[in-house]
């Protein structure tokens, strides 16, 4: 595409190791440990908190907030959002749902102290879910993961299963944060997932044109997409 800008690397035949099956469980387990830490680190659950919180300012302050969690992974995001809310003084449930099974089994051990949360087995490529079931909708390093025509019918999902609105966290595709995320795999982590993982999921992600295209594709209403800080784009889409 351009000598900042690869065009995107993906094959749905060669998943991230971490979507693969026959994981070492102590390998992939010290992987999703790293991934909290990066999350935490560089700015993920800042610009979903960022994000959200007008999107919790429009439900009424005596309701609990509806949320749902697409890939929820071992449920970082849920876990983070349900100790805000409570400093918040907000109410919350929260729905995470996951296809693969042992992010299922590490997320309701992740979540077992936190009752607003529920975990869910459920590909997030087909939702069980009725029109409107959730105030906000949220989806977090999961678009990257799948074809372009997947990942435009998960914002058609999130946008028909959102009352309020929905928040995609994902990365933002280039080339120099692919350098960086290499050189952070081989400086700071001895972990063979995240080494390889960093790199492929930077390669997936999508630029912020294509994002917004994909969101016009997808019949979005009244949405933005915005570059945020650590190689990360932030789509928030508003109902009504």
């Amino acid at each position: 595409m351009g000598v900042f800008v690869p065009n995107r690397s993906f094959d749905p035949d060669d998943p991230e190791i971490m979507d693969r099956q026959g994981n070492d469980p102590a390998i992939l387990a010290a992987g999703l440990e790293e991934l909290r830490r990066i999350n935490r680190q560089f700015g993920g659950w800042r610009a979903v908190r960022r994000a959200i919180r007008p999107l919790v300012d429009r439900v009424d302050p005596g309701r609990t907030i509806e949320i749902l969690d697409l890939g929820t992974g071992s449920a970082d995001y849920p876990v983070h959002l349900a100790g805000w809310m409570r400093r918040l003084g907000r109410a919350v449930r929260i729905e995470a749902v996951d296809k693969n099974p042992f992010m299922i089994a590490t997320a309701r051990e992740r979540a077992a102290a936190w009752p607003e949360i529920t975990i869910k087995e459920m590909d997030v490529l087909s939702p069980s879910y009725a029109d409107g079931s959730f105030d906000i909708v949220l989806a977090s390093l999961t678009l990257h993961h799948f074809s372009r025509p997947d990942a435009i019918r998960i914002l058609r999902e999130m946008n028909r299963m959102s009352r309020v609105g929905f928040i995609v966290n994902d990365l933002d595709r280039s080339r120099i944060g692919a350098w960086v995320v290499w050189l952070y795999g081989h400086l700071f982590t001895t972990n063979l997932i995240t080494r390889h993982d960093a790199y492929a999921s930077m390669l997936r992600g999508f630029t912020k044109n294509e994002m917004i295209a994909m969101s016009g594709e997808a019949g979005l209403g009244s949405f933005s997409v915005r570059r945020m800080p650590f190689f990360r784009l932030l789509l928030v889409g508003v109902r009504g």
